[in-house]
């Protein structure tokens, strides 16, 4: 059962229920689904009003291909790029009105005005220098896993990265999700960690991972950095 169905199943209990409570699949099997733990809905801070995120930064080996790749294969707009020194530049890029295409055609300058009232942009920072050691996740294991994206239809997305032919695509719709390699290392799966993790338990977390992450695409940009992209509904 999907993450969706089971938060939808949770959703219609009644609230004496524990938030704990293994509901049933309904795939036939009978093993339990995954136990979820939901947020208090006590609200925010007064003082916290109007805060959002507005970008994630992403620090690039090369600026031309970075910009080529998140215009090309999600569709992103290059709204301007600093040339701080001969060295260091910063780009920025977004999604038409407040982060979701498709809503509205915008100019660049208009662009540039909504910046900071805007959501899911990309900052991208290049420093040109003869050695720089970048630990993208795909490298190896860090505070950040991946980008998410959605998409209204992800089986279209997919035939269009493919047939773009410059995306690495790690995991595709349908595909069981990867015990190893770039997209393993992402999520923290890394073989010394994973080796630490009793076998039947690992094999509990394979099947929540397969089943959550079926419909979904994994894939890299340039610099190794994880999109996963996942349907609308």
């Amino acid at each position: 059962m999907k993450l969706r169905s089971t938060l939808l199943a949770l959703s219609s209990l009644s609230t004496a229920l524990s938030c704990a409570t293994h509901l049933p699949r309904q795939n036939g099997t009978g093993s339990p689904a995954p136990p979820i733990d939901f947020g208090p809905d006590a609200p925010s801070d007064p003082a916290t009003t109007g805060y959002f995120i507005n970008h994630v930064s992403l620090n690039v080996q090369n600026l031309t291909a970075s910009l080529a790749f998140y215009t090309e294969a999600l569709g992103l707009r290059h709204i301007f790029t600093v040339r701080a020194t001969p060295r260091l530049s910063i780009a920025y890029l977004g999604h038409a009105r407040g982060g979701r295409n498709g809503t509205g055609y915008q100019t660049t300058q208009e662009l540039l005005r909504d910046k900071n009232n805007a959501q899911g942009l990309v900052e991208m920072i290049w420093l040109d220098v003869p050695r720089r050691d970048i630990a993208s996740p795909s490298k190896r294991t860090n505070g950040v896993g991946h980008i998410g994206v959605v998409v209204p239809d992800v089986d279209a997305a997919q035939a269009r990265l493919e047939a773009l032919g410059s995306v690495g695509i790690l995991k595709r719709v349908g595909e069981d999700t990867p015990r190893s390699g770039p997209l393993a290392v992402s999520q923290g799966f890394s073989e010394g960690v994973y080796a630490q993790v009793p076998l039947e338990e690992r094999r509990a977390m394979e099947a929540v991972l397969d089943e959550n992450n079926r419909r979904f695409i994994y894939a890299q940009d340039p610099d190794g950095n994880i999109l996963e992209i996942q349907p609308q509904d």
